[in-house]
């Protein structure tokens, strides 16, 4: 092959495989790599999209990316088939560096203020794409590698927006987590992506890196209903803002939150996420997030109890301290893997168990889902004016009256049966008369409808909250367990540390990352994979059933597929004790193995009483927010109800009942008149 200068390309060995094309290294060509399209040839488009791309090639592009430099042809003067483009080592992509697990493989050394400058320069990246007159569309964190040093380059990027003489190549592509509102849902082949649009993919990226891998959009409804990443970005609802009583979000729990931060780098995280408005650039520039982020690296500080805690100067107390002293896990440990443990800290672990209580769930009386009742009827003060429908229903009484004579006395009997013939006539024909019977039949028609809904709605509720309370015990009975575990001595506790099969199977389920092996869990999809990172769930290792319990959206079978992997990936494990096992390993002693367990399991029941907290402050709101349209429609059914005991009671008695129906007045007429035959033949 040849490049654009007529120079000769010869292609080593693949080093990169996408849907579009592969990567190859060239030969002879220190730091370079070419991109070779598997569908050649290009479309005009894709050729004239290349060429733009090649004539905006600078050196400071190519600093921040992998940036096209030259096109590859297969013959000179035929279409370009792939491009050249440097290549990028030691590098690997962004959520390895934010993911804890990735970090302490990939990143041993990095701590919190490596991820800030991470974040700056990420910033930065995007700020000289945006200077160049260039959208990245398609922002994810697998388009960003970061190396040691913390220098982030951008790569695919011939997926970008790029404008050149008044014509726009759009960026057919989008990832639905790092899509702004206004863009949710919709086909992005022909959107013209803007720098605001840009914005609120890099608030993610940067929240990703300072928050320790947590969603700024991952955290638990308040609401009715589930509440998805995808729907919550598109309704605005930043699981982390200040303003939750409009979000009606909760965060994860053992995450940071927006006050340990500076107040000006809160407030971008609330106008990236937040901000009403669709067009214009109303969220904060990558301009500003450098210099925000500059200052935060600057005013920083080390935690006295854990120099391995690095945090804004100007916060009261380690953020990283409470996180742990909740229950929270280590986020950043030494180089050697082993976290920083002190009797001071499992005194503090073991204090707050002593004091936990658990919280009651809400209980549903079943008194509190009766159905409304039929209003009785009230007596009027000064009863209405007689009317003509009223008076017809007097004379309908006063022949049945007749008609009782009758049976003693025939000729009453004949003009009782004629009366009777001419207010049943009036009752049944007057329009009046009419409209009362259709109202009461309106009425009643709607009364048994609402009726029924309001009984489904009642044993719907009482389904629901069935069935929380059952999950409810069942965490319960799992968190007990735990605290037995905790509470273990002797040969008891040795027999518990046996089963988890110690250092060496936890770090072999520490590198099976669910990201990377999500579809061989059954019932797990990708969206579902940022809901659990925000919850502290990455790895085999951190698969745990009173964990998942506290996962919201995370359906019956994606939990039983969770713990199934995690349990076929524990069977791969093999110890070896020839390999792996290193002199400290061998000098750890069997006291300093207990302490470690005890913190572990310290951690896991006091994060564990946390997600009951939540789990019972969910069911409560969930209850509540079941039983409003149960009430609001209860509520509905006696205005009507009332309103139909008003109508009856303006009614007089006898019309009201002789007029209920025309099948009434016909088993009247017909009825009363026989009857009263039949006895005066008895009787006669």
């Amino acid at each position: 092959m040849i490049d654009s200068q007529g120079s000769p390309i010869r292609l080593g060995k693949e080093i990169g495989r996408g849907g579009e094309g592969s990567v190859f290294e060239v030969e002879g060509v220190a730091g370079m790599a070419a991109k070779i399209y598997h569908q050649t040839p290009l479309s005009a488009d894709q050729v004239e999209k290349l060429e733009t791309m090649v004539s905006l090639w600078s050196e400071k592009i190519e600093l921040i990316s992998a940036w096209p430099s030259s096109l590859i042809y297969q013959v000179q003067g035929k279409p370009p088939c792939g491009f050249l483009l440097p290549r990028v080592v030691q590098a690997r992509e962004l959520h390895e560096l934010y993911g804890s697990t990735n970090r302490r493989l990939h990143y041993p050394d990095a701590q919190w203020h490596h991820l800030v400058l991470a974040a700056r320069n990420t910033a930065a990246a995007f700020e000289a794409f945006h200077a160049a007159g260039i959208a990245v569309g398609d922002v994810n964190q697998g388009n960003l590698l970061v190396d040691s040093q913390m220098c982030v380059r951008m790569i695919d990027c011939d997926s970008s927006q790029i404008t050149s003489r008044e014509k726009t190549f759009f960026c057919p592509v989008g990832t639905p987590h790092f899509t702004p509102p206004e863009l949710q849902s919709k086909k992005l082949r022909d959107v013209y992506r803007t720098k605001n649009h840009d914005s609120f993919g890099l608030a993610v990226l940067i929240f990703h890196l300072l928050f320790i891998g947590r969603h700024p959009f991952a955290g638990r409804f308040r609401g009715q209903g589930d509440m998805s990443i995808e729907k919550a970005i598109a309704e605005r609802r930043f699981a982390f803002s200040n303003c939750r009583e409009e979000t009606q979000m909760e965060p994860p729990p053992a995450s940071l939150i927006l006050a340990d931060l500076p107040p000006q780098l809160a407030e971008l995280f609330e106008q990236a996420f937040r901000a009403e408005e669709a067009n214009g650039d109303v969220r904060p520039s990558a301009r500003q997030w450098v210099e925000q982020l500059e200052l935060l690296i600057k005013y920083r500080r080390t935690c006295d109890f854990d120099p391995l805690h690095i945090y804004f100067s100007q916060s009261q107390s380690c953020p990283w301290c409470r996180i742990e002293d909740q229950g929270g896990p280590s986020f950043f440990v030494p180089a050697e893997g082993v976290p920083t443990l002190s009797l001071k800290r499992v005194e503090q672990l073991d204090e707050r168990i002593n004091l936990l209580r658990i919280v009651e769930f809400t209980d549903l009386p079943p008194s509190r889902i009766d159905t409304p009742s039929m209003p009785l009827l009230k007596k009027l003060e000064s009863p209405p004016k007689r009317t003509r429908v009223d008076h017809a229903a007097f004379a309908l009484a006063a022949a049945c009256g007749l008609c009782a004579i009758g049976i003693a006395w025939l000729p009453a009997l004949a003009v009782g049966t004629l009366a009777l013939f001419a207010a049943a006539g009036t009752l049944f024909f007057t329009s009046e008369s009419q409209k009362r019977r259709k109202a009461v039949e309106d009425y009643q028609a709607w009364l048994s409808r609402t009726m029924n809904r309001l009984e489904e709605m009642a044993q719907r509720v009482a389904r629901g909250h069935r069935k929380r309370v059952a999950e409810y015990a069942q965490a319960i009975e799992e968190f007990h367990h735990e605290i037995k575990n905790y509470r273990a001595e002797g040969d008891e506790l040795r027999k518990i540390l046996k089963q988890q099969g110690g250092t060496h199977k936890d770090d072999f389920l520490h590198k099976r990352m669910i990201r990377d092996n999500f579809r061989d869990v059954s019932g797990l999809t990708r969206a579902m994979v940022p809901m659990l990172e925000s919850f502290g769930i990455d790895s085999a290792y951190d698969i745990d059933r009173l964990n998942l319990y506290g996962v919201p959206n995370l359906n019956a079978a994606a939990t039983i597929g969770l713990l199934q992997w995690k349990d076929q990936v524990a069977d791969q494990f093999v110890f070896k004790p020839d390999h792996g096992v290193t002199l400290k390993d061998l000098k750890q002693s069997e006291e300093y193995t207990t302490q470690r367990f005890k913190v572990t399991q310290a951690r896991k029941v006091l994060m564990a009483s946390t997600q009951l907290r939540q789990l019972a402050d969910f069911g409560r709101s969930q209850l509540e927010n079941t039983l409003t349209p149960f009430d609001d429609l209860s509520k509905q059914w006696r205005g009507v109800a009332k309103q139909l005991r008003d109508f009856q009671s303006k009614r007089p008695t006898v019309e009201r009942l002789a007029n209920s129906s025309p099948v009434t007045l016909i088993c009247l007429v017909i009825g009363v008149p026989l009857a009263c035959l039949f006895f005066y033949a008895v009787m006669h």
